[in-house]
């Protein structure tokens, strides 16, 4: 109710009666509308004005004027009040159905706050709290009555924010305005428990009926800052392996060139770490596997740096190490660098199975190789090339020579992939001669690059680089046909049959790609029973012995026979030979070169030829270059071998010839 006592009925009943003796009916009607608008507003009872004007109906019957006559009198005022009455009905009805909304708007507000996924928090100009949502009590642990009343500040802020939050609400009462209002701000907000937690609050100011109040807006960021801290991990981790990835190892090296800068008596080294035969071993043995072998080198890597010295994965099998801070930095990069080899001495454990792993690492130094993060790298990434190139497991540092070899090298990955298609490859063959009667018996196809520019390229030079390529599958599809046709052409000319020999890289014998490619040759070729041998060497046999077996002897279904190339070489070939479907062994050519200087290597090949005697298979010896090895090959019952003492790798018709000579014999 207003301050004022006035009593608004009355005034009108005196204004009515005032018109039923001639007075204004516009000052009648006017205090009847200003009744229904006081009983819309809830300041007069709308019940009361319809007994009111009930009363009023009673008293027209008796009532007299001077004005009017009786009969006039109480038409007029009849019918004055039957319409006022119809107003004021109107409005009960108006008033009974916003009294409804209201309390259905009630209803819904309630429901909105009650299912409110934030936290909603009322609270006066003082900070005490006027309403708390069930989200607010399963956020901050606490129930609504147990914080009605209460300070907010104290109630869900660390000490150390609770008085800035008070001075906001201080200003905003003074001034009209916080600056705060209605921004979303990041604070660290407390549960019942003192435990804290990332949030976000945002409060807005609210009068409603000169009543002022503020509700803070308060969301839980524990799941969102969780998430994004794991997205920005990911952005600077490898997710294999947890090693920094290469946006966080230019990070590093940045600073520690920085760190170089000021302190010009520390150098900083990059080694970059390439481990030798991964990519054959994932292929062979399954990603899941490379997998677990790649997170094992790693953990080995991290173990074996220095504190405060970075670790990252910079692809499948390349990993670099950065390490900082160094007093002698070629000897520290050094032994840095020898502490690596010495971790890959041991043989890593996965899945049941014990792998031999080498590593090539190349090493560049700041500021010497490199005054940039780009630069540095490139120059460690070559120098591990090279380390490669001398054969694995050795260490490589960077020189100037060495940017001569990586451009050789990225010319040479180019040329290779038109090569095939250009023609430029051909295949040479070397004879395989009986031991007993010097009669050829088979021959060797070898592939050889002749390049436009770059002359003869042997296969040392490029099979490792067609392997890393992918090239080394249509390459190998088509050495074998080839081959299978040139053997085919010199039978269809009237020369002896010959047991054609071709070597399969480890990448080709994996996943059926030797099968496949046989397979399509049949489809458009024959093969003469033992007619083709395929070559493989025993360590890409001992990857996985039963998958091997499996291809093996599909294989020899198809029709070709097997040769374990490199024997003696391997490290546990002999305990599994028995089950291998073989037909024949290749005595490596380091035994068969040391045996006339080394009793050793004489006991290994006596060893090697009783040994396929007693499992029934055919021994062929390999890189025989003088007559005492022959002359002890011969004495010890070696069936054929080949090398320089017979001949070289001969082309096509080179060998043609030889062939016709031997069969004169």
């Amino acid at each position: 109710m207003r301050a004022d006592k006035r009593d608004y009925a009355a005034d009108y009943e005196v204004a009515f009666f005032d018109y039923l003796d001639g007075g204004d009916e516009e000052i009648a009607l006017q205090r009847a509308y200003e009744l229904g608008r006081r009983a819309i507003a809830g300041e007069q009872s709308i019940l009361g004005l319809i007994s009111l004007h009930s009363r009023l109906l009673q008293e027209l019957t008796s009532h007299s004027t001077t004005a009017a006559p009786r009969g006039q009198t109480h038409v007029r005022s009849e019918a004055f009040l039957t319409q006022v009455m119809a107003l004021f009905e109107m409005t009960h009805r108006q008033t009974l159905e916003m009294n409804q909304s209201l309390r259905d708007s009630e209803r819904r507000k309630t429901a909105i706050l009650g299912s409110a996924f934030d936290s909603i928090i009322a609270f006066d100009a003082t900070g005490r709290i006027l309403d708390f949502n069930p989200a607010s009590e399963q956020m901050f642990g606490h129930t609504r009555s147990q914080v009605i009343g209460h300070d907010l500040a104290d109630l869900i802020l660390p000490i150390t924010l609770r008085e800035a939050f008070r001075q906001m609400l201080g200003f905003y009462q003074e001034d009209g305005e916080g600056s705060t209002i209605g921004q979303r701000e990041e604070i660290i907000a407390c549960r019942a428990d003192a435990s804290e937690f990332p949030a976000e609050m945002a409060i807005a100011f609210i009068d409603v009926d000169e009543a002022p109040f503020f509700t803070a807006y308060v969301r839980d960021l524990t799941e969102r800052k969780a998430y994004e801290a794991k997205i920005e991990y990911l952005a600077t981790h490898d997710a294999l392996t947890h090693l920094a990835n290469r946006n966080l190892l230019k990070d590093r090296i940045e600073q520690a060139i920085a760190q170089g800068m000021r302190f010009q008596d520390q150098a900083l080294a990059v080694l970059c770490v390439g481990i030798e035969r991964f990519k054959f071993i994932n292929d062979s043995m399954g990603h899941l596997f490379g997998d677990a072998l790649i997170k094992d080198i790693a953990s080995r890597l991290q173990q074996s740096v220095r504190d405060g010295d970075t670790v990252a994965r910079q692809s499948g099998d390349e990993f670099v190490i950065v390490m900082a801070g160094l007093k002698e930095g070629v000897q520290d990069a050094l032994r840095g660098a020898s502490e690596i080899l010495a971790i890959f001495m041991q043989p890593f454990a996965v899945d049941g199975h014990s792998i031999h792993l080498t590593c090539s690492i190349g090493t560049s130094l700041y500021p010497d190789d490199g005054k940039d993060v780009e630069k540095l790298l490139a120059n460690a990434d070559t120098a591990m090339h090279r380390a490669k190139a001398a054969g694995g497991g050795t260490i490589q540092f960077y020189t100037r020579d060495l940017s001569i070899f990586a451009a050789e090298r990225v010319k040479l990955e180019n040329a290779l992939w038109g090569g095939l298609e250009k023609g430029e490859f051909s295949l040479y063959y070397q004879p395989q001669v009986r031991v007993a009667d010097g009669v050829i018996v088979g021959a060797e196809a070898l592939i050889r690059w002749q390049h436009p520019e770059l002359g003869m390229i042997y296969p040392a030079r490029f099979i490792t680089l067609a392997e890393e390529t992918g090239l080394i599958g249509p390459i190998g599809e088509w050495v074998l046909a080839t081959a299978n046709a040139q053997n085919h052409s010199w039978q269809h000319d009237g020369l002896p049959a010959l047991r054609m020999a071709v070597n399969v890289s480890p990448r080709q014998f994996r996943h059926d790609g030797i099968l496949n490619a046989l397979e399509s040759l049949l489809a458009t070729s024959t093969l003469t029973p033992g007619s083709l041998e395929i070559e493989v060497t025993e360590s890409s046999l001992m990857e996985d012995i039963d998958e091997s077996i499996r291809i093996l002897n599909r294989l020899r279904t198809l029709g070709a026979s097997i040769s374990l190339d490199d024997f003696g070489t391997g490290y546990s070939s002999l305990a599994y030979l028995r089950r291998l479907p073989v037909d024949r062994l290749k005595i490596d050519q380091s035994f068969v070169h040391e045996m006339e200087s080394d009793a050793q290597a004489r006991t290994m090949v006596k060893e090697i030829i009783h040994l396929s005697q007693a499992f029934g298979l055919s021994i062929i010896a390999e890189g025989v270059e003088t007559t005492g090895e022959l002359a002890f090959l011969a004495d010890n019952g070696c069936d054929e071998y080949q090398g320089y003492l017979f001949a070289r790798p001969l082309p096509a018709s080179e060998f043609e010839r030889l062939l016709r000579k031997s069969c004169l014999r």
